[in-house]
Protein backbone atom coordinates (compact mmCIF):
# COMPACT_ATOMS: atom_id res chain seq x y z
CA UNK A 1 0.00 0.00 0.00
CA UNK A 2 1.10 3.27 -0.86
CA UNK A 3 0.91 5.81 1.92
CA UNK A 4 0.08 9.71 1.21
CA UNK A 5 3.63 10.66 2.35
CA UNK A 6 5.51 8.88 -0.41
CA UNK A 7 3.25 9.90 -3.28
CA UNK A 8 3.84 13.31 -2.05
CA UNK A 9 7.93 12.41 -1.72
CA UNK A 10 8.26 10.96 -5.13
CA UNK A 11 6.29 14.09 -6.87
CA UNK A 12 8.55 16.66 -5.21
CA UNK A 13 11.27 14.51 -7.08
CA UNK A 14 9.15 15.00 -9.97
CA UNK A 15 9.13 18.65 -10.11
CA UNK A 16 12.76 19.40 -8.59
CA UNK A 17 14.03 17.13 -11.79
CA UNK A 18 11.92 18.80 -14.17
CA UNK A 19 13.07 21.81 -13.06
CA UNK A 20 16.84 21.38 -12.89
CA UNK A 21 16.54 19.75 -16.65
CA UNK A 22 14.94 23.32 -17.55
CA UNK A 23 17.51 25.16 -15.98
CA UNK A 24 20.27 22.93 -17.35
CA UNK A 25 18.23 24.36 -20.75
CA UNK A 26 18.04 27.69 -20.09
CA UNK A 27 22.07 27.88 -19.18
CA UNK A 28 22.83 25.73 -21.85
CA UNK A 29 21.07 28.50 -24.22
CA UNK A 30 22.69 31.37 -22.79
CA UNK A 31 26.08 29.98 -22.92
CA UNK A 32 25.92 29.02 -26.60
CA UNK A 33 24.22 32.73 -27.47
CA UNK A 34 26.94 34.60 -29.79
CA UNK A 35 27.29 37.94 -27.95
CA UNK A 36 27.12 40.62 -29.67
CA UNK A 37 29.30 43.85 -29.87
CA UNK A 38 33.15 42.97 -30.70
CA UNK A 39 34.93 43.37 -33.95
CA UNK A 40 34.52 39.98 -36.36
CA UNK A 41 36.03 39.53 -39.20
CA UNK A 42 32.92 37.32 -40.69
CA UNK A 43 29.39 39.13 -40.76
CA UNK A 44 26.29 37.79 -42.86
CA UNK A 45 24.62 40.53 -44.49
CA UNK A 46 21.66 39.07 -45.95
CA UNK A 47 20.10 35.63 -47.57
CA UNK A 48 17.70 34.51 -50.40
CA UNK A 49 16.13 31.52 -50.09
CA UNK A 50 15.85 29.96 -53.85
CA UNK A 51 14.60 26.26 -53.15
CA UNK A 52 13.64 24.05 -50.05
CA UNK A 53 17.40 23.77 -48.86
CA UNK A 54 18.87 25.92 -51.30
CA UNK A 55 20.14 29.84 -50.37
CA UNK A 56 21.97 32.15 -51.72
CA UNK A 57 23.91 34.32 -49.05
CA UNK A 58 25.76 37.31 -48.64
CA UNK A 59 28.69 37.26 -46.74
CA UNK A 60 30.95 40.38 -45.65
CA UNK A 61 34.90 39.37 -45.24
CA UNK A 62 37.20 42.07 -44.22
CA UNK A 63 37.10 44.41 -47.07
CA UNK A 64 35.08 41.97 -49.53
CA UNK A 65 31.61 40.68 -50.01
CA UNK A 66 31.74 36.61 -51.00
CA UNK A 67 28.13 35.97 -52.45
CA UNK A 68 27.98 31.75 -52.09
CA UNK A 69 24.79 29.30 -52.94
CA UNK A 70 24.31 27.30 -49.92
CA UNK A 71 22.99 23.64 -50.70
CA UNK A 72 21.93 20.72 -48.37
CA UNK A 73 25.35 19.53 -49.03
CA UNK A 74 28.01 22.62 -49.80
CA UNK A 75 28.46 25.84 -49.90
CA UNK A 76 29.86 27.06 -53.31
CA UNK A 77 31.23 30.99 -53.94
CA UNK A 78 29.36 32.72 -56.69
CA UNK A 79 31.06 35.83 -56.67
CA UNK A 80 33.91 38.48 -54.66
CA UNK A 81 32.25 41.93 -54.39
CA UNK A 82 34.55 44.53 -53.24
CA UNK A 83 32.86 46.31 -50.13
CA UNK A 84 30.37 49.16 -51.58
CA UNK A 85 32.30 51.77 -49.60
CA UNK A 86 35.54 50.72 -51.15
CA UNK A 87 34.35 50.35 -54.86
CA UNK A 88 35.83 53.17 -56.92
CA UNK A 89 33.14 55.78 -58.51
CA UNK A 90 31.41 54.19 -61.58
CA UNK A 91 32.31 57.36 -63.88
CA UNK A 92 36.08 56.77 -62.91
CA UNK A 93 36.54 53.24 -65.25
CA UNK A 94 34.73 51.18 -67.58
CA UNK A 95 33.51 48.75 -65.81
CA UNK A 96 33.08 45.27 -67.04
CA UNK A 97 29.52 43.71 -67.37
CA UNK A 98 28.57 41.86 -64.84
CA UNK A 99 27.46 38.58 -65.68
CA UNK A 100 23.89 37.13 -65.77
CA UNK A 101 22.86 35.77 -62.72
CA UNK A 102 21.23 33.15 -64.08
CA UNK A 103 24.04 31.89 -66.27
CA UNK A 104 26.23 32.08 -62.75
CA UNK A 105 23.90 29.87 -60.83
CA UNK A 106 23.68 26.88 -64.38
CA UNK A 107 27.37 27.70 -64.33
CA UNK A 108 27.72 27.04 -60.34
CA UNK A 109 24.79 24.61 -60.32
CA UNK A 110 24.75 20.45 -59.91
CA UNK A 111 25.71 19.21 -63.06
Amino acid sequence: MISPGSTLQTVLALIAVLALIMACAWLLRRVQRPQGGGDHPLRLRGQLTVGPRERVILVEVADQWIVAGVSAGNVRPLAVLPRPGDAPPADSAPAAPLPDFRALLARFGKQ
